[in-house]
């Protein structure tokens, strides 16, 4: 293996980093696929051999991610290993269908596991066809910029957008994505203007078309049934990033090579503090004067449905994305994860009591100490998360000049 692939696949902390996003991708997919966890002693159903074109687009669909970055953790000089993405996709999908047999809230298929493998083999070879064209040169790490905090973040709304638009279904709720897909593409866009286009080999169109590919591959399992909502988030995201690209080029070329990060998250946190708000608090109008509050995920309801599940699952999305933004606005302050923990695990215990405080008066969700206890935890393991991607930034620069280039054929 050449020495520049070394450098990233031989990267102990490229594969903590690597392992750990994959990870959580891999935990999202499992609680969006077998929600409402109903399982039962004995099979509910049998294999259905029923299907739809749109089933198997969002099969493909939703495991690219999980392709993508099973092979940018690994980063291999060679293409021949997509395969083994998808094999490893097939293999997991096999373990979701054997699950949902016992779910009478699910169907099982085969055509899943064919369709959800061939999703993860296509995300293993779209980074294996993109990556050749970009270099960053060592100042800016390596292929994609894909170690970058920043690329690190939007990353981690693709599980976001998967549960959001679950526990939306095809109700108005769905528009809340608009905050989200604008939130990313100013980041994307960031990114490109900062560190992509003064190398002269990703342009502002290739960027528009990666921010457009990004927000409905994470946005379109959830959201296929309005498709004004994915045109309308995918042209927001595509506007954001033309933005931000734009505002960080000049910022660049009259700052030169100062850390952008932070200025980029407080322009563009707003945006994500509007979503936040909205999806924990929707529906907005569900007041009655009367404030609920209990130990269980949804006091107001008697009965814990799969929609409400979902929205569970999103809040706690939603909190990892917190915990990594107040690790990142904080980064330079701590070297230790034992002192960002106790930063990020202050800032969202505040952010818990406020929302859990207005959810109470909400007739729909109601206050849950159980939920605000894995909303703590979603946000310190999203601190952790920006704890591996700086450590394996520093890694990376702290290794020699030649072998921080692009990895090439």
């Amino acid at each position: 293996m050449p020495a520049s692939a070394a450098a990233l696949s031989g990267s102990n902390s490229g594969r903590r980093l690597g392992n750990a996003v994959l990870a959580y991708l891999a935990v999202t997919t499992l609680l969006v696929t077998w929600a409402p966890f109903a399982f039962q002693t004995r099979l509910m159903h049998g294999v259905t051999s029923l299907w739809s074109a749109s089933d198997l687009v969002l099969n493909v669909v939703m495991f690219l991610p999980l392709g993508f970055f099973w092979k940018a953790a690994r980063a291999r000089n060679h293409v021949s290993a997509w395969w083994q993405a998808g094999l490893l996709g097939a293999l997991f999908s096999l373990g979701i269908e054997l699950g949902q047999l016992c779910l009478a809230e699910r169907f099982t298929s085969g055509l899943d596991v064919v369709t959800n493998g061939f999703g993860a083999a296509l995300g293993a070879r779209a980074f294996d066809a993109v990556r050749p064209r970009v270099h960053l040169g060592a100042q800016a790490v390596s292929a994609l910029a894909l170690e970058l905090p920043l690329t690190g973040l939007v990353g981690l709304l693709v599980p976001l957008l998967w549960s959001a638009g679950f526990a939306s279904g095809d109700t108005n709720r769905l528009w809340l994505l608009l905050p989200v897909a604008a939130f990313g593409g100013a980041i994307l866009g960031a990114v490109h203007g900062a560190y992509l286009q003064p190398t002269g080999r990703v342009g502002r169109p290739a960027l528009l078309l990666a921010v457009s590919g990004w927000f409905v591959a994470a946005a379109a399992p959830g959201a296929a049934t309005q498709p004004d909502v994915l045109l309308a988030g995918s042209t927001l995201a595509n506007g954001a990033a033309w933005l931000g690209s734009a505002a960080l080029s000049r910022a660049r070329r009259r700052r030169g090579e100062q850390r952008l990060e932070i200025p980029t998250l407080r322009m563009v946190l707003p945006l994500f503090a509007v979503y936040l708000a909205l999806s924990a608090l929707w529906p907005l109008d569900a007041v009655d004067g009367v404030w609920r509050g209990a130990w269980m995920l949804a006091p107001a309801r008697a009965e814990l449905t799969t929609r409400l599940l979902m929205q569970a699952i999103e809040y706690c999305a939603g909190f990892t994305i917190v915990g990594y933004v107040t690790a990142e606005l904080h980064g330079r302050e701590y070297s230790r994860f034992r002192a960002v923990a106790r930063r990020v695990f202050a800032s969202c215990v505040s952010l818990v009591l406020l929302l859990e405080i207005a959810r109470g008066w909400n007739t729909t969700v109601g206050a849950s100490a159980a939920l605000g206890v894995l909303a703590l935890a979603a946000g310190v393991f999203g601190g952790w998360l920006y704890h591996l991607q700086r450590a394996h930034v520093r890694t990376l620069l702290s290794r020699p000049v030649s072998t921080l280039g692009l990895l090439r054929e």
